[in-house]
């Protein structure tokens, strides 16, 4: 599959509204996004996310789902390599 490629503001607006959308996530913050050279799947970016302001037995149980709308995201989109900076560079 091809990925579209992305500014990388764009992606993490486009992420945000996706994890937002989500049931279970309204409250999911995204943490990070490390842009690198392309993994074993082609995706050349990861994401952390956190909830904050949510016990950590609430934060368990949506991990799983904010999990899936990232990896849904990675297997659409990379980030644009003239806004890839270093490899390994973490943005928030």
């Amino acid at each position: 599959m091809d990925r579209q490629t992305k500014p990388l503001t764009e992606l993490k607006r486009l992420l945000n509204d996706c994890l937002h959308a989500q049931l279970g996530c309204q409250g999911c913050q995204l943490h990070a996004v490390c842009v690198h050279r392309p993994d074993h799947t082609g995706c050349n970016w990861s994401a952390e996310v956190d909830f904050p302001g949510t016990s950590e037995e609430e934060a368990i149980r949506s991990l799983p789902l904010a999990r899936r709308v990232v990896v849904m995201v990675r297997e659409r989109f990379n980030v644009e390599r003239m806004n890839m900076g270093e490899p390994g560079l973490s943005l928030a």
